[in-house]
């Protein structure tokens, strides 16, 4: 499947040159990972906190975390080990370049208060969404938000024309990168393991719910 343009990305650059540290939150498989990846440099290590192995030495030792995934770097899924915080913030204390340390996770209560306790005045965040309809188009605007009439009319005459239909379809495939352009059939199977995977586990560690046949 071919990279989709995200509108995110003009403002995340613009904040990397910024921060020290960015964090890039939304719900799971919007495309967080693949749009970092696509913006990182060559030298931009990459780590996931899926893999129990990284995890486990983030849990135990931040120190030797750091000094065995070295910034510049990109940390997947950091919400799973948040020691790694404080040891961010001695890393940012210690250097004064910028985007050091990319992170991406789902935004968890208990997550966003540990990182504004620990990363106040450190830290840019973002929130992806899933794909608009003009990310959909391939209709990224790249310049700054201009209000002027003709400039409206610039960007609307660019916008194709939907009817009903094409309306309802839109609803339909919804904004997930994964099933953009599949049929009907495999989209029904990817939202009812999406349900199942991930906000039903979600919801009930979240919300201590026991019942999770009524609560579906």
């Amino acid at each position: 499947m071919a990279y989709i343009t995200r509108e995110l990305e003009r403002k995340f650059l613009k904040l990397n040159d910024f921060f020290k540290v960015i964090l890039v939150t939304g719900a799971r498989q919007v495309g967080k990972t693949t749009m970092l990846k696509h913006l990182a440099e060559s030298d931009r290590s990459y780590v996931t906190m899926d893999n129990i192995m990284a995890r486990e030495l983030a849990q135990s030792d931040p120190v030797l975390f750091f000094q065995t995934y070295k910034p510049p770097v990109l940390i997947d899924e950091v919400q799973k080990a948040p020691e790694l915080f404080e040891q961010i913030k001695i890393i940012c204390d210690e250097s004064d370049e910028k985007g050091l340390i990319w992170l991406t996770g789902s935004q968890q209560y208990n997550m966003m208060k540990k990182v504004r306790e620990t990363l106040a005045g450190r830290i840019g965040i973002l929130e992806l969404y899933s794909l608009s309809a003009r990310e959909k188009a391939g209709l990224v605007f790249d310049t700054d938000l201009d209000f002027s009439l003709a400039t409206l009319q610039a960007r609307q005459r660019k916008l194709p024309k939907n009817d009903v239909v094409q309306v309802f379809n839109h609803i339909w495939e919804g904004g997930m990168p994964q099933v953009q352009g599949v049929d009907d059939e495999l989209r029904q199977e990817y939202f009812n393991s999406y349900v199942d995977t991930y906000l039903m586990r979600d919801a009930t560690e979240a919300g201590g719910i026991t019942d999770t046949v009524r609560f579906r």
